[in-house]
């Protein structure tokens, strides 16, 4: 069993009578280093793709929320008191949500419409605090807004920068009324054409009551404060903010909120569940119900789960086509060293030593492969964030690609290719272990 490698490593060595053979087995290794690194750095982008929108999400939203699952949550001040005293909460805030209409003089657009409690809610969420125009004293303050927006046209007539007879007509959009004030993400600014200090117009479809034809919709204006950018699409186009008592004033639904928002420590993200279910126990069980930031975007990433899953077993039949290229070299190097093999076995070789000669051949081809692969992936991933590739943040929630790696996929990868070069030398290293050397010596 001793001279099985060195015979092996003797049988891949190149030599002009065997150029052909050669070729085969560099073109195999050549096949099996592509489909590694094809692995290697599809589920680094992957991987690396949602850590960057787990961490996206997680750092801008809050990590869960509490609700009723009966009508009405009035004595949320008390609920809060609570949560604020349960181990692992680090903040809580509430909120209310609907679904609204947003429209300016150019666009409309369906949103969510969300009432935060100011003091309280940059503590748990991010989202409305990352303005890129206006301010949160904007928020605070209505009247300042309009001071300042009256101010800023004052001067841009002033200045030539807009004429007197347009704003007259336009002043539906700079009316002179305080109004309560929204914050905005910057692509519904850009969708709607509006900036800080212009109007929108918000419309409940079914706030309005029933009508002798149905639902008769509900309208206020409200002035644009803020504008934010979170730097995921679906935030920055679906969400507009505005104080808490806004937005129940408008829903006409006195002291009433949705649910209660909370945030945990960053070394607690993955016990958010658990933490949940403490703070349902503490407020004594039923109606009230915890959602986590798992179950809440359980949808998103168990597709990218599915994805990955699906990129791993497509990506590997590039690995496959290359095993039969390991199956052909070991054909033709059973052919090509058949009376080689016949004197071997008419010396007192095994059938399994003969075996093992060609099973060590393509493992090796397979494992050079696979160390050229997974070198060429990691270098290819290390240079990703100095391609010029730009994502579709309306799709893909991010504009750029980054890549991580997982020392389980890295090991599953190099497993795979390894065994599916191993179940590629079975047959041919079988044959040659059955060769007869009465037939093999029998041209001598």
């Amino acid at each position: 069993m001793s001279f099985s490698p060195y015979i092996g490593m003797r049988y891949l060595r190149a030599r002009k009578s065997s150029a052909f053979l050669s070729t085969i087995s560099i073109i195999s290794v050549i096949g099996v280093a592509v489909g590694v690194c094809a692995l290697v750095v599809v589920l680094a982008v992957i991987r690396g793709y949602e850590e960057d929108l787990r961490d996206k999400l997680i750092g801008s939203a809050a990590h869960g929320n509490l609700m009723k699952v009966t009508y009405g949550f009035t004595e949320y001040r008390e609920t809060l008191d609570t949560m604020r005293k349960t181990p692992g909460v680090v903040a809580a805030t509430p909120f209310v949500l609907r679904e609204v209409m947003i429209s300016s003089e150019r666009n409309i657009s369906g949103v969510l419409f969300k009432g935060v409690d100011l003091d309280t809610a940059a503590s748990v969420t991010a989202l409305p605090y990352r303005y890129e125009q206006g301010s949160l004293d904007y928020m605070r303050d209505p009247k300042r807004l309009l001071e300042d927006t009256k101010k800023r046209i004052a001067d841009d007539i002033a200045a030539g920068k807009m004429e007197r007879e347009f704003f007259t007509r336009t002043k539906r959009r700079w009316g002179e009324a305080e109004l309560p004030p929204v914050a905005i993400g910057q692509e519904l600014a850009t969708f709607l054409n509006v900036g800080v200090g212009d109007e929108v117009n918000i419309v409940n479809p079914l706030g309005g009551g029933m009508g002798p034809t149905g639902p008769v919709p509900q309208n206020q204006y409200f002035r644009v404060a803020g504008i934010f950018h979170v730097g995921m699409f679906e935030y920055d186009m679906k969400f507009v903010y505005t104080p808490l008592s806004a937005l129940q004033q408008f829903a006409e639904m006195g002291d009433d909120v949705t649910a209660i928002e909370f945030r945990v420590a960053p070394e607690d993200i993955y016990d958010t569940p658990f933490i949940g279910e403490a703070v349902v126990e503490a407020l004594g069980g039923f109606p009230y119900k915890a959602r986590d930031w798992m179950e809440m975007n359980r949808n998103l990433f168990s597709a990218l789960r599915l994805q990955r899953a699906a990129m791993f077993v497509i990506l590997t039949f590039i690995t496959l086509v290359a095993a039969f290229g390991i199956a052909s070299t070991l054909f033709m190097m059973v052919i090509e060293k058949e009376k080689e093999i016949a004197i071997l076995k008419s010396m007192g070789a095994s059938r399994r030593s003969i075996m093992a000669i060609f099973v060590l051949d393509g493992l090796t081809i397979g494992g050079i492969g696979t160390a050229i692969g997974l070198a060429a992936g990691v270098l290819l991933c290390a240079l990703i964030p100095y391609l010029p590739f730009e994502l579709d943040a309306e799709i893909y929630y991010m504009s750029g690609l980054s890549a991580k790696f997982d020392p389980l996929q890295i090991g599953a990868t190099i497993v795979t290719a390894i065994a599916i070069s191993f179940i590629a030398t079975l047959y041919p290293s079988w044959r040659a272990s059955r060769l007869n050397p009465v037939e093999g010596l029998r041209e001598e």
